[in-house]
């Protein structure tokens, strides 16, 4: 849990500089800033969620002492690394938003194949 949240910490850190920066360097795009201020305060808040959360948490991460050896074998769940699932799904969302833009057909077409990959990922993980 260190880990995680000293990393978000650092991000939401980063985002806040470079929301000023940008501020000062953009004064009439304000736009920008205000989406750099999001994206630092949701880092802020999900490392603040996770330091109240989990503060009781034993991750192995935490301990400096746990080798990889020693955290091997825990069970981290189901991963599907032979479907072509996952991919499709990645396309037909390509072909979703690129339908927003250009072409309402190809976003149907994106959307109905969406719904059919989400189908068939759901039944495949149902059987492993």
């Amino acid at each position: 849990m260190r880990s995680f949240v000293g990393l978000f910490a650092f991000a939401a850190a980063f985002g806040a500089v470079i929301a000023v920066v940008y501020w000062f360097v953009a004064h009439e795009e304000a736009a920008g800033t205000a989406l750099l201020a999001v994206m630092a305060t949701g880092l802020a808040f999900a490392a603040a969620y996770a330091v109240v959360a989990e503060r009781d948490a034993r991750l192995e991460g935490d301990d400096p002492n746990e080798t990889p050896q020693m955290a091997a074998g825990d069970d981290l769940g189901v991963f599907t690394t032979n479907s072509p699932w996952p991919v499709l799904i990645a396309l037909c969302t390509l072909a979703l938003f690129t339908g927003l833009l250009w072409s309402p057909l190809l976003g149907i077409a994106g959307l109905v194949g969406m719904i059919l990959c989400f189908w068939r990922l759901g039944a495949e993980s149902a059987r492993t």
